[in-house]
């Protein structure tokens, strides 16, 4: 017998607590065995008797919000120290496991020391780019005069992201005549906002104290993607992937005007009809970048956030190891991952 180990959190309401409601009510091969982080922090781990055990684990939100981006934290949200702590947690976790569990052959679907890995958007998007895939061009500069020059006499249009953050928290948007931001900023400090979602964008046009301030910290600066437009919106593909296969193409969309697509910060699903208004040939490509993109990672499970350019060229722009899940009555995605690993040789 094979035993499944799913080790999530249970205020994750969006993935974890989707995906234990999905065991519920679906007939499985497999023994499922679902367990928190909270259990595992008091030593209490469920006893597994199978030799073969698979451990597919979900995002720490309790550890997260407690000991990473806490109310207490110093900078702004998405610094270094983020990184640090996060990989030092996985790093825990999996001698923990490897402890509890001795003598058992061990999967993990994304291993605990590859899982942190896109939390750092710079590492990731160079890795990518070695290996071929389309991404975003970066600049490495941080002296504000080259980026004014960059936006008011070249006319690039620019983000400014915080190079360990996700969910569209900490994006700065320059172009000549309109700067945006959904960070804050006063009396010459940069702040952050204290949620996941509703991070709203400020106009700062101009504004070269705020764009000295935000060089300073950890950020990443790439050339914004000139997006193809459909039906007067902006919009980018969201693809899970698992293991080779794409199980879902997750179109998201905004107004024209809007800076990003994150559904956590006003960005909502696009209809499903908007693929089939895309060439063939583009989502085909986007399908074998975003299988490329993981397995050069290094992941087995991800979001994998593509956008197309005006000129139909398909960008990998974001990885997420803990992507949100679609809500069931768009697509089961729990459903088709408790499938996949019920019927893969393990």
């Amino acid at each position: 017998m094979i035993s499944v180990l799913v080790l999530g959190d249970e205020s994750d309401w969006d993935s974890y607590q989707k995906f234990c409601r999905q065991l519920q009510k679906q007939s499985k091969k497999l023994d499922w065995i679902p367990t928190t982080y909270d259990l595992l922090e008091k030593n209490e781990l469920p006893i597994i008797k199978s030799d073969t055990l698979i451990i597919y684990l979900f995002f720490p939100f309790s550890y997260w919000n407690k000991h990473i981006e806490n109310e207490g934290y110093k900078d702004i949200y998405g610094n270094v120290e983020f990184y640090d702590k996060f990989r030092s947690f996985w790093s825990d976790i999996y001698r923990t496991l490897e402890n509890v569990y001795q003598g058992k052959k061990i999967y993990f679907i994304n291993h605990p020391l590859k899982v942190a890995i896109d939390r750092d958007k710079e590492v990731t998007k160079t890795i990518l780019s070695e290996n071929g895939i389309n991404v975003p061009m970066s600049y490495y500069t941080r002296e504000y005069s080259d980026i004014l020059k960059l936006i008011n006499q070249e006319s690039k249009k620019l983000f400014l992201k915080v190079r360990y953050g996700s969910m569209g928290k900490g994006i700065t948007y320059l172009e000549k005549g309109n700067w945006k931001t959904n960070f804050r900023f006063e009396d010459g400090k940069i702040i952050s906002s204290r949620s996941d979602h509703g991070w709203t964008f400020i106009n700062v046009t101009d504004n070269v104290e705020f764009l000295k301030e935000i060089l300073t910290k950890d950020i990443v600066i790439e050339e914004a993607i000139e997006s193809y437009k459909l039906d007067g919106f902006i919009f980018d593909l969201r693809l899970y992937v698992f293991y080779d296969r794409v199980l879902y193409v997750y179109p998201r969309v905004n107004k024209r005007d809007a800076v990003i697509t994150n559904i956590s910060q006003g960005g909502r699903a696009g209809s499903p009809s908007l693929l089939r208004k895309l060439p063939k040939n583009v989502i085909d490509r986007a399908v074998r970048s975003a299988v490329k993109t993981i397995k050069i990672v290094g992941v087995d499970f991800a979001g994998v956030d593509v956008m197309i350019g005006r000129d139909l060229k398909v960008y990998v722009v974001e990885l997420n190891a803990f992507p949100g899940f679609p809500k069931v009555n768009r697509f089961n995605l729990s459903k088709r991952i408790i499938q996949q690993i019920d019927k893969n040789v393990w």
